[in-house]
């Protein structure tokens, strides 16, 4: 942070003394030239080839000339110290970013980390019954899945922006959304998700890209809703493309922050203090699946509480 500090303050100085230095030779400059006049109109009887008319013309010339380079220079010098700050604004957010991501990051292993060690103690030194050992098998899957999970939105948010290749099939969004919801009734038992499979609806899509859309935005609406609360996901078409809605009744976002949600790793509030858990690449990985299946996503109210998220695809 000290470096880009010392990095803004040197480029703004530099920028300066070319500002200064051109203000005073825009003023030399006109001195002379305006000196220059004076004096021909002086010596007007001494040389016969200049009139008064003439003089003034190149008097005008030069003076338009000096104040056209002028505005032109002044203006590039503007330009470059906004571009500057543009640019240090642009490093400071980054920074802040990343050192988010990392806390959360830290956040999110060291729970599961420190769960699987205390259960695989316990394991080792105490003489369970076979009821408690399984409970204990079953809680350290469950923090497995969790670091998996961590991990898998981390690799797949580097796998999207440079090498993922997708392969668009045909599928029934209707069963893998059904399928999706049950594999995930677990970590989410917490929240009644509400889904009407009685419709078919079939899209052209990547499957497993899919399924992050929807695993992401199930896990956004259940870190962001009151526990108990009701997840709605819906599905429909039309003929031009095929919508998917997941509405929550939880903390709900405001319209300066919808524009912002979807950056790579941005979230609300301080990783120190902050309750919910991520790591600010979710939105962020539904994102660009959209946006490689040339669709939109919207960010709505969902009255009278929550956010709805609407994943648009057209139809292929």
């Amino acid at each position: 942070m000290r470096d880009l500090r010392s990095y803004k303050i040197l480029h703004i100085a530099i920028m300066a003394y070319m500002l200064a230095a051109f203000a005073w030779w825009a003023i030399l400059l006109n001195k002379k030239t305006t000196e220059n006049y004076h004096l021909k109109n002086r010596i007007l009887h001494l040389d016969k080839s200049y009139s008064v008319q003439t003089i003034q013309e190149e008097y005008d010339t030069q003076k338009k000339m000096i104040i056209g380079e002028g505005l032109v220079f002044g203006i590039s010098i503007l330009l470059g110290l906004y571009l500057i700050n543009r640019g240090y604004q642009s490093e400071i957010k980054t920074n802040k970013s990343l050192n988010n991501f990392l806390l959360s990051v830290t956040h999110e292993l060291k729970t599961p980390i420190a769960s699987l060690n205390l259960i695989n103690r316990t394991l080792a030194t105490k003489n369970l019954t076979p009821e408690k050992s399984k409970s204990l098998l079953d809680s350290a899957y469950d923090e497995s899945q969790r670091m998996e999970s961590l991990v898998d939105n981390i690799l797949t948010a580097a796998q999207i922006e440079h090498s993922y290749t997708y392969n668009y099939e045909q599928v029934n969004l209707s069963e893998l959304i059904a399928n999706r919801i049950l594999k995930l009734s677990k970590p989410f038992a917490t929240h009644q998700i509400i889904f009407d499979k009685s419709s078919d609806i079939r899209a052209k899509v990547d499957r497993e890209a899919y399924i992050s859309i929807i695993d992401n935005l199930l896990s956004n609406a259940a870190k962001y809703s009151p526990t108990e609360s009701t997840i709605k996901v819906n599905i429909s078409q039309n003929d031009r493309s095929t919508l998917l809605q997941v509405s929550d009744n939880g903390i709900g976002i405001s319209d300066q922050e919808k524009k912002m949600v979807l950056q790579k790793f941005y979230r609300v509030g301080n990783e120190e203090v902050r309750e919910t858990k991520g790591t600010g690449l979710g939105l962020y990985i539904v994102q660009q699946i959209v946006k490689a299946h040339n669709g939109k996503i919207k960010i709505m109210d969902h009255k009278p509480r929550g956010t709805t998220f609407e994943v648009s695809i057209p139809n292929r």
